[in-house]
């Protein structure tokens, strides 16, 4: 499929040339050598390239030695192709005041977003906290704040989300991220019951399991209950009404959205240019929710938007003291706040406590760890033997642990009840290719399965998981959506869930790209949870090596995870936190974060 915001991979050399072409002046082996690296930044996640970084190091060829950044400055200037913001004309590359080059686009997309998010924290709250105070009261049933030492950071969360018409709400899994956004659709459909509401989120799996979820939590609600059952969860891409044949998205500053509330769940997935397209197409006075775990694994393509607005917020701080007044006032609660907060930090709330790993130890203590950045604790909670979080010792040893869950599918009466055991069980990898990618897995469950009698040397054997990798307009199927191979007496069939609770089914002929899914990556997986879940590591070195990836994978379990990991690569991987290059979490921070070890304040009364 065809992306107007273009895709993140490789374009150094092509561009290169193409600007070698336009060059009539500078250092042409310079520019070449400056946008191959600017590409090799953009591929590993980097919005922009910072000269500093690079200064004095070796470039494209380990004999081309870039020079000092004042230098290299001077000489991408001179080129003509590479220019200070606001420069007419544009040129197709720009370096910002503190030596950040980027592609023209990639900037504009964070000229945007930076725009778009001051212009919304720095507006007045949106409700008086009187009279928000009066809605609180006033919704059935009331909503107040949980008891306890600690504050009811889900109410702060909706709290603040009321206040503004843009927020952020992290947590980790099982921090009730949904259970928080029930409680803001409560309060703003007691005060605008023809409220209008878009759900949606990267993936239709992520967007529908949003939906389901709050619709688990709406029952004590009558009005939130009729508001959910008319929503259709939706992707991003369709929200804004993508174009592919034009390469363009329908909505936009002269075609804005129709809603006055769009929450994005998973928003650590989506990409900078992605979301400065909603921002571009959403009214004044429409509020933005982005929900999202700060931790995980961030866009398959360039920047962290999610991390950076966490990042420049510092929420583990507390609050800002806009916020804390406002909260104090409209709930009574007390909030932790810093005096010296920018104003982003009124418009972020992280969830900290855990309501879902209660009963399990071994998932939880890891996830938690991690989180507190504590390779050490995270270490502990893996090895200390609880049952719902093991070490395998090899590939032989970690197929047995998931074998009874994968065998389930084969032996199902028929596709639905195959689809619910896919279900309950994945194997997750940190690549495609390689002895612990998802083909080497795959081809490991097809060889267990065939030991135990499933014909899987036939393309469409009962029970085979097949995963949709590319959006099919005409057949309404999505990247990401997931079915189950069967046959009848009418010949083989995939069966996938449909709107209504059932299944339809499509003959493998007119399936879109598609996968063997018993394997997936972390990248695909998330959005999705599972009962079971097994880790696989890759076995060499690498860049994958990383605790947000691992993070992500062992999250996705509810009740059980098994983690395939060299124990050395382990426990340097779970202190390494990747930061992609950007100007957006600087550009938001006005006021210097707190150092790491300063203790938040509370606000007097």
């Amino acid at each position: 499929m065809n992306d107007p915001l273009g895709p993140a991979g490789s374009l150094g050399p092509h561009l290169a040339r193409a600007l070698q072409r336009q060059q009539t002046q500078g250092d042409r082996a310079l520019l070449a050598a400056t946008v191959q690296l600017l590409d090799e930044q953009r591929s590993q996640g980097h919005v922009c390239l910072v000269l500093g970084d690079w200064a004095g190091r070796s470039g494209a060829t380990p004999s081309h030695v870039l020079p000092p950044a004042a230098a290299w400055r001077a000489a991408l200037l001179a080129t003509g192709l590479c220019a200070a913001p606001g420069t007419t004309p544009r040129t197709p590359l720009v370096l910002d005041a503190d030596d950040r080059l980027y592609l023209l686009r990639d900037h504009t997309a964070e000229q945007q977003l930076l725009a778009f998010v001051r212009d919304r924290v720095d507006a007045p709250p949106v409700l008086p906290a009187a009279e928000l105070r009066a809605t609180l009261a006033a919704c059935a049933p009331p909503v107040v704040a949980a008891a306890g030492d600690e504050p009811d950071w889900q109410l702060a969360a909706a709290v603040m989300a009321v206040r503004n018409r843009f927020g952020v709400l992290s947590g980790g899994p099982g921090t009730g991220k949904t259970t928080t956004v029930a409680k803001l659709l409560t309060i703003l459909l007691q005060r605008a019951p023809e409220l209008r509401v878009a759900l949606a989120a990267p993936t239709g799996k992520a967007a529908a399991r949003l939906t389901e979820a709050l619709r688990q939590r709406a029952a004590a609600a009558p009005r939130l209950q009729a508001q959910l059952d008319q929503l259709q969860p939706t992707t991003l891409h369709r929200l804004l009404g993508y174009l592919p044949l034009q390469e363009r998205f329908r909505h936009g500053p002269d075609a804005p959205l129709p809603f006055d509330l769009v929450v994005v769940d998973e928003a650590s997935m989506v990409d900078p240019g992605l979301l400065a397209v909603l921002c571009q197409a959403l009214r004044p006075d429409t509020r933005l929710l982005l929900v999202g775990d700060r931790d995980q694994l961030a866009a398959v393509g360039s920047g962290q938007v999610l991390g950076d607005l966490c990042r420049a917020a510092a929420p583990e701080f507390g609050v800002g003291p806009a916020l804390a007044d406002y909260a104090r006032a409209a709930a009574d609660l007390e909030l932790p706040c810093r005096s010296d907060a920018p104003p982003i930090a009124d418009a972020v709330v992280l969830l900290r406590q855990n309501h879902r790993f209660g009963t399990r130890p071994g998932i939880g203590g890891f996830a938690s760890a991690l989180a507190a950045r504590d390779p050490a604790g995270a270490l502990a909670a893996l090895h200390h033997g609880h049952p719902d979080l093991t070490a395998a010792p090899d590939a032989h040893a970690a197929l047995a642990a998931v074998a009874p869950a994968l065998l389930a599918t084969t032996n199902a009466a028929d596709p639905a009840a195959a689809l619910a055991a896919l279900g309950t069980v994945r194997i997750l990898t940190a690549t495609r290719h390689g002895a612990m990618g998802t083909e080497a897995w795959n081809r490991r469950v097809e060889a267990l399965l065939a030991d135990h009698g499933v014909p899987t040397d036939q393309p469409w054997y009962r029970g085979r998981p097949v995963l949709v990798t590319e959006n099919d307009h005409h057949h309404q199927l999505w990247n990401g959506d997931l079915g189950v191979a069967w046959h009848d007496e009418r010949g083989p069939f995939v069966a996938f869930p449909s709107a209504d609770g059932g299944l339809r089914r499509l003959h493998p002929s007119r399936l879109p790209a598609h996968d063997t899914a018993w394997a997936m990556t972390v990248h695909k997986a998330q959005g999705s949870e599972f009962q079971t879940v097994l880790l696989a590591m890759p076995d060499g070195d690498g860049p994958l090596w990383q605790a947000p990836l691992i993070y992500t994978g062992i999250t996705r379990a509810r009740e059980r995870a098994v983690l395939l990991a060299a124990p050395e690569r382990l426990r340097q991987a779970l202190g390494h936190w990747p930061q992609r290059s950007s100007g957006l979490a600087q550009g938001l921070a006005a006021a210097v974060p707190p150092a790491a070890n300063s203790q938040p304040h509370r606000p007097a009364r």
